[in-house]
């Protein structure tokens, strides 16, 4: 009789509170996975990349929100412990993305491990005038306080929505945000002053740069309007239809080398108004 009166509150439980299982079953699955991701911090203060800072904010939007859902990345760590050769493959993936290249077989193969076909990469590296190296954001501030250098830094934010199953990237940005202080100075003689530029990029990624790409990136699931485009050519008349043109290779930049490292900040086809 007292497993039966249990088995009946159960069930009013799960019937009071359906909206849980609900937006689970309608909601998307994406795999956020910044570039630096599993890479040793080197850097002199042993502060999260930005691509991991903002990676994660993305995922908290997209937990939030509901339409789509995204592990976080200590529950990626997790699986990458109890699975070795997966870690590898993405951390080899990600070097490779580096380059300019996708390999699409391998985020096949990790998008399948997290049960989905979509992967958002986020990328982010300083770069300046004076240079075409990029680096990561700490390692521009131990140069640049032990150097005292004082040429102009731009922080230069990629995202990349890949499509495993059908191997095109569904959506793409690129953000450029000045990083110097009005005299042109990215400097800090201790830790905190070097805490208070984390925080600020912390900011940034919170009210800027998280926001728009997932809502970007929700837009792209949920859209309110598509207009396809219509890719028939004269010498070929058995495609049916107009279709949505979308590209298998990694899109350049709008925005001129010469002009994002000198010029404002620049955020792409920014939807979020901050």
């Amino acid at each position: 009789m007292k497993s039966i009166l249990k088995i009946f509150i159960l069930i009013l439980i799960f019937a009071a509170n359906p909206v849980f299982s609900a937006a689970n079953s309608d909601s998307i699955p994406v795999l956020v996975l910044p570039v630096d991701f599993e890479e040793k911090k080197e850097n002199y203060y042993a502060f999260s990349e930005a691509s991991e800072i903002f990676a994660q904010d993305i995922i908290k939007n997209f937990n939030k929100n509901g339409k789509i859902n995204s592990p976080d990345l200590y529950e990626i760590r997790q699986k990458f412990t109890q699975n070795a050769d997966i870690r590898n493959l993405t951390v080899n993936a990600l070097k490779k993305y580096k380059t300019g290249n996708i390999n699409y077989v391998s985020f096949a193969k990790i998008s399948e491990e997290f049960s989905t076909n979509y992967v958002l990469i986020i990328s982010s590296s300083v770069v300046t005038k004076e240079t075409s190296v990029k680096r990561g954001i700490w390692e521009i501030l131990d140069i640049s306080s032990v150097f005292n250098i004082s040429y102009p830094f731009k922080l230069e934010t990629g995202a990349l929505l890949i499509d495993t199953r059908n191997d095109i990237i569904m959506w793409s940005n690129v953000y450029t945000k000045n990083i110097t202080n009005k005299a042109e100075y990215f400097t800090a003689q201790n830790y905190a002053q070097a805490n208070a530029h984390l925080e600020n990029l912390k900011m940034y990624s919170k009210d800027i740069i998280s926001q728009d790409i997932s809502q970007n990136i929700i837009l792209r699931f949920f859209p309110k309007t598509i207009n396809p485009i219509d890719i028939r050519s004269n010498d070929d008349n058995s495609a049916g239809g107009g279709a949505l043109r979308f590209n298998k290779l990694i899109p350049q930049t709008k925005i001129d080398k010469k002009e994002s490292n000198i010029g404002p900040d620049n955020y792409g086809d920014l939807i979020f108004e901050p």
